[in-house]
């Protein structure tokens, strides 16, 4: 498929309900697409939509509950019939997972040494992942500027009390507006790690690099311990909000490191710590 034939979200949504392959629920499906949309940009092609965005998705709808997973729900079969129309190569409905609070010891004691540290400080973000914010943000200024435009030609029908455009263009904006706000205040509290040669360093912590052994069959992985807004997988860039993250968070060289997920377990040792 190429670029051209690529639709952009909003297109997407429209193909998607055309299909009649919402889940249904009704009007409820549709208010929670439609949050979707506009949370990741109406204008943008689907191909453009990065895993750590859905990620990031998910955490901004809450921390678990039934009530995350039914708003959710209705979003991931969106991203799956993406993957069924051959618009993306990689399926995106895996990354839209309801965050959950895990309850083992070794989790609790890394999660209480992670609260610790973003107790006392911002969003800790590379150069790149910061400039993404601030792009996005600017994107979401200009789509502000469209659906103002949108509210005034509603407005222009004197009819008030069935004016079905008014109503979604001032859903719109209050999404729009609520997705600025929270931009503005990560952007505001960010803190920006410093690039430059990397060294080895005592304790992992955000922007390091980990270098593992696992202890089974003695393959070595790397991981780079970034804020949940950067996360990506396919570079090896995890987030701290993950198990694996997590457990990484304040260790030292030559520490085992035990990682409860839900295909098993995990036994790492921490051969190498840059930053």
């Amino acid at each position: 498929m190429t670029t051209e034939q690529i639709p952009l979200i909003s297109e997407a949504l429209t193909h998607f309900v055309a299909a009649k392959k919402s889940p249904k629920t009704g009007q409820q499906s549709h208010q929670e697409l439609g949050r979707f949309v506009a949370w990741c940009g109406r204008e943008r092609k689907v191909s453009e939509l990065a895993p750590s965005e859905v990620a990031e998705y998910a955490q901004q709808i809450g921390l678990g509950g039934a009530e995350s997973a039914s708003r959710l729900g209705p979003v991931k079969v969106f991203l799956a019939y993406w993957k069924d129309q051959g618009w993306i190569e990689n399926g995106l409905a895996s990354h839209l997972r309801v965050p959950r609070t895990r309850r083992t010891a070794t989790t609790t004691k890394t999660t209480t040494r992670t609260n610790s540290r973003a107790g006392s400080t911002g969003s800790q973000l590379s150069q790149e992942g910061y400039d993404r914010l601030v792009s996005q943000l600017d994107d979401l200024k200009e789509q502000r500027a469209l659906v103002l435009e949108d509210i005034k030609r509603a407005m222009a029908d004197k009819d008030f009390r069935e004016n079905a455009p008014l109503d979604a263009a001032k859903d719109q904006q209050g999404i729009v507006e609520l997705r600025i706000r929270e931009l503005e205040a990560s952007i505001n509290n960010a803190q920006i790690l410093p690039e430059g040669v990397s060294s080895k360093v005592a304790r992992s912590a955000v922007g390091a690099k980990v270098t593992l052994k696992d202890t089974n069959s003695g393959k070595t992985v790397a991981y780079t311990l970034v804020d949940v807004r950067e996360a990506d997988v396919s570079e090896g860039k995890i987030s701290t909000t993950s198990p694996v993250g997590q457990a990484l968070l304040d260790r030292t060289v030559g520490e085992e490191v035990t990682i409860n997920v839900p295909k098993g377990t995990l036994r790492y040792l921490v051969q190498r710590i840059t930053g």
